[in-house]
């Protein structure tokens, strides 16, 4: 069954290192994570002392809003084989990791919860509450979504004297943002008009330099790559004279990943950050 020489060590080395695996508990005592936004999350609800591990990615300030509470915490690059030594009684992975892996060690007795990409603000909520009952923080994770509803109701009550102005998501290879991408959804939230969608655009498409210009948005949202200045022909698009142009009448803001890698008290920021420039 096992006919690939590396698979079958690699079974032989979880089986090795399986011990005697936890039973799954109530509250997990051991967690590590495999992900950048479970990473995160955890790091938001769970006290250090019951992290065994997060990713790399976790301590990055370019990436990660939790960067400074990922700061001493052991990092498991990702790896599976990385985090068995460490007895984990709880692995947190997103829906993205490799389910052969996932099932392998699930097999062997380990718990291993994954979690799906929450695509808004309302399935961000639920993505927490749920969240917060695996890790045994159902109480923190109320919290958080309390805090953000009402981050939220107060965005709200600003806006609703204002008359929303265009804006417009601009990223390498003339990408943009329509209805359905979480983006779009920060954008209107803060209280702006989103040219992808007036478009009749859906999730991420392309949107020309033309019609670009010809819209004239008041908030150009670039990716925090553009900072970059990268030299290929994606980048083109965001060095084009006629952009410097647009910028002279219009508010540039970069959305650094840390605030759009993830859905969740990190998105308000984002919300927070594009309603200022109003």
């Amino acid at each position: 069954m096992l006919k690939n020489p590396l698979f079958r060590l690699i079974f032989c080395l979880l089986f090795a290192l399986s011990g005697n695996a936890r039973a799954e508990s109530a509250i997990p005592q051991r967690i590590a994570s495999l992900n950048l936004c479970t990473d995160q999350l955890l790091l938001m609800l769970v006290p250090r002392e019951r992290i065994v591990s997060v990713t790399d990615w976790a301590a990055r300030p370019e990436s990660s809003y939790m960067a400074a509470a990922a700061q001493g915490i052991p990092i498991n690059h990702g790896l599976v084989e990385a985090v068995l030594p460490q007895k984990p009684d709880l692995i947190l992975a997103g829906e993205y990791t490799d389910p052969t892996l996932l099932n392998l060690l699930r097999r062997l007795g380990y718990r291993v919860e994954t979690t799906a990409v929450p695509h808004d603000l309302p399935q961000a909520r639920a993505h927490i509450l749920h969240f917060g009952e695996l890790v045994g923080a159902s109480l923190a994770a109320q919290q958080i979504v309390a805090d953000m509803d009402r981050r939220l109701q107060l965005l709200d009550a600003r806006q609703r004297a204002r008359k929303p102005q265009l804006a417009a998501a601009y990223a390498p290879n003339g990408m943009t943002v329509g209805r359905g991408a979480v983006l779009a959804e920060i954008i209107e939230r803060a209280g702006w008009r989103n040219l992808g969608s007036e478009l009749n655009m859906r999730g991420y498409a392309q949107l020309s330099l033309e019609q670009l210009l010809l819209a004239q948005p008041r908030l150009l949202v670039l990716d925090v790559t553009a900072e970059n200045k990268g030299g290929s022909i994606a980048y083109s698009y965001l060095s084009h004279p006629a952009l410097a142009t647009l910028a002279r009448n219009a508010r540039v803001v970069t959305l650094p990943p840390a605030l759009s890698e993830c859905i969740g008290p990190m998105t308000v920021d984002a919300i927070e950050l594009l309603a200022a420039q109003r």
